[in-house]
């Protein structure tokens, strides 16, 4: 198993790309909290500076000089676009020492009811964007010898649900593109991490939520409901622990065990818990299957009905 290594984050500088909002925001201020210097990257200007400003804030009241910087920049726009903001950002407050790759964003419909493009349009944001952002900052990290990788996966790129056919595979991605970069900055003392959020009570969520397939939204329900804080507070202290993987909540951290399969583990006892109790964790996930499989047919059941009931009505 490789080592674990600890990391200070301390006067360290992090980015965040989709800082201004939502899970975004709440790691920057728990970084903001831990002593880094802090810039925040997302599109729109004035929820950029309304964050930065409350960021700031709370950086004056800690009394220890940090700094708080924003970038607006568009996460699906070319390469050289993205490497010029993060590079004018280091120049600004120092080399990059901790990237969190948060900026992404679901739809929800079944498959054939989504438009094609957003099967492209959703690779760019929640996945490409974390491709361009690391390429951006990875050789300086290397060549330092230090430095923290984050990808914000999801819930749903571990166990895929009605109605993510083009948001769960991008999440997945993640998680294969961090298994890869984790084995290759090794040798360079560079951190790796993934955050496994489930449900989380932000803007986003919500608006989510009323789009959401019946389907969806009754498998979501079995997965409560977390606040941004908390999700925040987790991932940070892994990050500090050197650990790889974040899960949240009883029921992510048995689909974190369930799902290990050849990722990276740091850490001998959630080795062991993975070991010992994987067969245990996929009996238990099959029941959650059966449970989902037999809402899918509900529902469509209930449709069927319906559809019948009209045709019925309007041949009368």
């Amino acid at each position: 198993m490789p080592s674990r290594r600890e990391f200070f984050l301390h006067r360290k500088h992090a980015v965040i790309t989709g800082g201004s909002k939502g899970i975004g925001f709440a790691l920057a201020s728990e970084l903001v909290n831990k002593g880094c210097h802090v810039t925040i990257i997302a599109r729109n200007v004035n929820d950029l500076k309304n964050a930065s400003g409350k960021l700031q804030e709370l950086a004056d009241s800690r009394g220890q000089n940090q700094k708080i910087a924003w970038k607006s920049v568009d996460m699906t726009a070319p390469y050289e676009i993205i490497k010029e903001a993060f590079d004018n950002a280091a120049k600004e407050l120092g080399p990059i020492d901790i990237l969190i790759n948060n900026a992404g964003h679901s739809v929800q419909a079944p498959f054939c009811d989504l438009p094609i493009t957003d099967f492209e349009n959703q690779m760019k944001i929640n996945y490409l964007s974390a491709v361009h952002a690391t390429r951006a900052v990875v050789d300086d990290m290397k060549q330092r010898q230090t430095g923290h990788i984050s990808f914000v996966s999801s819930a749903a790129g571990q166990f895929a649900i009605f109605g993510y056919s083009a948001y769960s595979p991008t999440k997945f991605a993640l998680r294969g593109f961090a298994d890869t970069l984790h084995m290759e900055l090794l040798p360079f003392k560079v951190n790796v991490g993934v955050l496994y959020p489930p449900n989380t009570d932000t803007e986003g969520f919500k608006v989510e939520i009323e789009t959401m397939p019946e389907e969806t939204r009754l498998m979501s329900e079995s997965a409560g409901l977390f606040t941004p804080d908390y999700v925040a507070q987790q991932h940070i202290s892994d990050i500090e622990s050197g650990n790889y993987s974040t899960t949240i909540g009883l029921d992510g951290w048995m689909l974190g065990n369930l799902t290990a399969g050849a990722c990276p583990e740091k850490s001998l006892a959630r080795g062991l818990v993975q070991v010992c109790f994987a067969g245990l964790f996929r009996a238990i996930t099959l029941v959650y299957l059966g449970y989902f499989n037999g809402i899918t047919k509900k529902c469509q059941k209930r449709r069927f009905k319906l559809e019948k009931e009209k045709a019925s009505n309007k041949s009368d």
